[in-house]
């Protein structure tokens, strides 16, 4: 046993040698500083200011120099006071306020961060118990939180207390390829969730029953190899939109595919378009989604990216304007 606080060391240069940071540790609750760097669509050609139905509506890379536990955003969802709330790797809730400006997304100002709480209600103590990948507030207030490694869903009550175990898929999933996706799901009842599995399932759930998954969804042409399922959002208008992110280690680049699917629990589905993000666009590891409806039809699509709190990624924070097909911008 001599060995181990050798090999701990030689694990924690390898780690920094290869760009990552520390995993944050202990619990915090607290205002942070949250810096706001914008960013173009394409940093070599400012001209480029969209993808077919998708124009780009603002974006920056966030950071909090003065907090080491700021990072690993997994999910986030935004109410239309302009008040968002995401979940992080590490197991804390980071909340602030949507910043645009001219309707251009800007960034996130009044943030705090506090960890999650367990059903003991004692803050979250591991990596394990806190890899949160999913979030959703319910209208009452209440938020549900999606768990990866342990894999679980818990719904946090809006007048404080322990949360509590609501239904979740089950199947056998692997320590870190669960639950990335979660949503509500309004257009299927008013106490209806979608589920999306990293592997790629999607499945129907409602808090007072068991999880179904939901195999008649259209099969998009099959992404390249690599591809994962990191994100979902019933959108207003009940569209379901389905988020797949590929990581190539080899030349380590991003790049992402978001499906857009109308009427996603009838007997026929169908994608009506597809946003793809590759180099030279900004794009990095997207795990999380919100859509809001915009006036005059179409959506509002805010994008989150989780950077493993690693020093080669970044917290990018990207908003989209989806026009549909016929309808004028």
């Amino acid at each position: 046993m001599t060995f181990r606080p050798i090999l701990i060391v030689a694990i924690g240069l390898l780690l920094q040698a290869c760009g990552a940071r520390a995993e944050p540790e202990g619990a915090v609750n607290g205002p942070i500083q949250i810096e706001s760097v914008a960013i173009r669509l394409n940093e070599t050609d400012p001209s480029v200011t969209s993808v077919g139905h998708f124009a780009y509506a603002g974006g920056v890379a966030l950071s909090s120099p003065g907090s080491g536990h700021f990072g690993g955003l997994s999910d986030l969802s935004l109410t239309p006071g302009g008040t968002i709330t995401a979940v992080t790797d590490g197991g804390d809730l980071l909340t602030g306020h949507l910043v645009l400006d001219h309707g251009r997304l800007a960034g996130i100002d009044q943030a705090r961060l506090q960890t999650l709480t367990g059903l003991d209600g004692q803050p979250l103590a591991s990596k394990r118990q806190g890899d949160a990948e999913g979030i959703v507030r319910w209208p009452n207030g209440d938020q549900m939180v999606s768990f990866e490694r342990d894999h679980r869903i818990w719904l946090y009550p809006a007048a404080g207390g322990p949360p509590k175990a609501m239904p979740n898929p089950e199947m056998a999933m692997e320590d870190n390829n669960g639950m990335e996706g979660l949503s509500l799901a309004a257009a299927q009842g008013p106490d209806a969730y979608w589920v999306g599995v990293e592997p790629g399932t999607v499945w129907l759930c409602h808090l007072k029953s068991v999880c179904v998954e939901h195999s008649n969804l259209p099969k998009p042409p099959k992404p390249p190899a690599g591809y994962r399922l990191s994100a979902l959002r019933e959108a207003p208008n009940g569209d379901l939109l389905l988020l797949f992110h590929n990581w190539n280690a080899t030349l380590k680049i991003s790049s992402i595919a978001l499906e857009i699917v109308r009427n996603p629990a009838s007997a026929h589905p169908r994608i009506v378009d597809e946003l793809k993000l590759t180099p030279p666009l900004n794009v990095d590891n997207f795990e999380g989604i919100e859509a809001k409806a915009r006036k005059g039809g179409g959506l509002r699509l805010y994008l989150l990216t989780d950077d493993n709190f690693s020093k080669t990624q970044r917290n990018l924070f990207m908003a989209f304007d989806w026009t549909p097909a016929g309808l004028k911008p």
